[in-house]
């Protein structure tokens, strides 16, 4: 199995040795550098290339958000893994315009961060359970909710699928609830967003919601 390749970005060093230990006794994972700061991180960037990056929040220097910026400005197609224990929706707004690939807690299951790296080198989004519904209610909140749009263009399984990528699920969860493979839940992905002309789950999420595409619990 072709290796993935990881930079760690976290100024506690008691974090930074947790992952890297956890992450290294995978088979497909290559720790390529571990950053205390975010200037420390920039800089092992440019000398590792790293297929993503797992950043903290709060780093000096540069906050996680500002080293993710800078990162994307470098090499737009970095794959970017924000691991923090903030949870606000500032914060969460700040990492979604900063493109990041995924928001994950720091209470966050081992195993479920390790899918995490994989789903997302692989071109998936991961966002916490916590992140997910933080998202729908930002997005809720600024809707009108008018229902105006039209969207006949957009198949019914299409719509399904959507619904449940609101509701949080991930490709394998939607193939299995839907019996069909995995990857064909990655085309529908694919042609949503084409047809949206939306450049990512999270602002799919968005447009869904504030479209009134989807229903929300």
């Amino acid at each position: 199995m072709a290796e993935i390749s990881v930079l760690i970005a976290d100024d506690h060093e008691i974090i930074r040795f947790g992952i890297s230990t956890y992450l290294s006794s995978s088979k497909d994972i290559e720790i390529v550098g571990e950053a205390s700061s975010g200037e420390e991180c920039i800089e092992l960037f440019k000398e590792t290339h790293p297929d993503i990056c797992i950043l903290d929040i709060d780093m000096p220097d540069k906050s996680g958000i500002e080293t993710a910026k800078e990162i994307r400005e470098l090499e737009g197609d970095t794959k970017i893994l924000i691991l923090s224990m903030h949870i606000n929706k500032n914060i969460l707004r700040d990492a979604l315009e900063a493109n990041v690939n995924g928001y994950l807690l720091k209470n966050t299951e081992k195993a479920d961060l390790l899918h995490g790296i994989r789903a997302i080198v692989k071109g998936q989004q991961v966002f916490s359970d916590p992140i997910s519904n933080l998202m729908k209610e930002s997005f809720l909140h600024g809707s009108n909710r008018s229902g105006s749009y039209d969207h006949e263009h957009i198949t019914e399984r299409e719509q399904e699928i959507l619904q449940l990528i609101v509701d949080g699920l991930t490709s394998k969860q939607i193939a299995e609830k839907l019996y069909i493979s995995p990857r064909t839940v990655d085309t529908h992905r694919a042609n949503l967003m084409e047809k949206l002309e939306l450049k990512n789950i999270a602002e799919l999420v968005r447009y869904a919601i504030q479209s009134n595409l989807v229903s929300v619990d």
